[in-house]
């Protein structure tokens, strides 16, 4: 399953997510179809990943919860949704 994982964080705490990001690694299972980090201006990050479930993605960011407020959202291709004939 394909998760859109957006984050933001007050600017006091970048120094400390730069140096926690410079040593986590992702849990297994997860796989990052975008960069890890890509910023949507100030404080404020997403990436796109696959995992098997949304308990995967919790777990990826859950020592980061006391400085990132976090969103994570399924991604649904369209063609799920139709049904086939």
């Amino acid at each position: 399953m394909k998760f859109l994982v957006t984050w933001k964080w007050k600017g006091k705490d970048g120094a400390e997510i730069n140096k926690r990001f410079a040593k986590w690694k992702p849990v297994e299972g997860t796989k990052f179809l975008f960069p890890m980090h890509t910023v949507l201006g100030a404080n404020k990050a997403f990436t796109i990943t696959e995992g098997t479930d949304i308990e995967t993605m919790v777990k990826n960011i859950t020592p980061w919860t006391d400085v990132c407020t976090f969103k994570i959202s399924p991604i649904v291709e369209s063609r799920e949704l139709v049904p086939q004939e």
